[in-house]
């Protein structure tokens, strides 16, 4: 079972968030999360939640090259009416639930730097 979840708008398009004046991808730690999300914020009703498994990840951040992807987790427990609510969550947090079979260390080194270009799961 995935441990994080993106919303998909109508056009493929994945959710995103405002936070700052920075733009993050949305993560949701579980189904009912993102599901009482919807329930707040109608503009969500659209959009179809998804696992964020390695396929996507990998079709949408490993392949586009460049700069590495900006998540934002949000709150599980309690959405409130204010839809930016959660913090700031690494590629790496996402990639240890993803590619479970890689070593931590190799994980960790790949912390901070842009995406990789191949999946971590081909790292020897």
């Amino acid at each position: 079972m995935s441990k994080f979840y993106v919303m998909r708008g109508p056009r493929g398009q994945l959710q995103t968030v405002t936070v700052a004046g920075r733009e993050y991808i949305a993560v949701w730690p579980d189904m009912l999360s993102a599901l009482r999300y919807k329930t707040r914020h109608p503009e969500l009703l659209a959009c179809w939640t998804v696992p964020l498994d390695r396929r996507l990840y990998e079709e949408r951040f490993l392949s586009s090259g460049g700069q590495g992807p900006s998540f934002f987790l949000m709150a599980g427990s309690d959405p409130g009416l204010e839809i930016a609510r959660g913090r700031v969550c690494e590629p790496v947090e996402i990639e240890r639930e993803l590619y479970t079979e890689v070593p931590a260390s190799v994980i960790r080194s790949q912390a901070g730097k842009t995406a990789p270009a191949r999946p971590l799961a081909q790292v020897a």
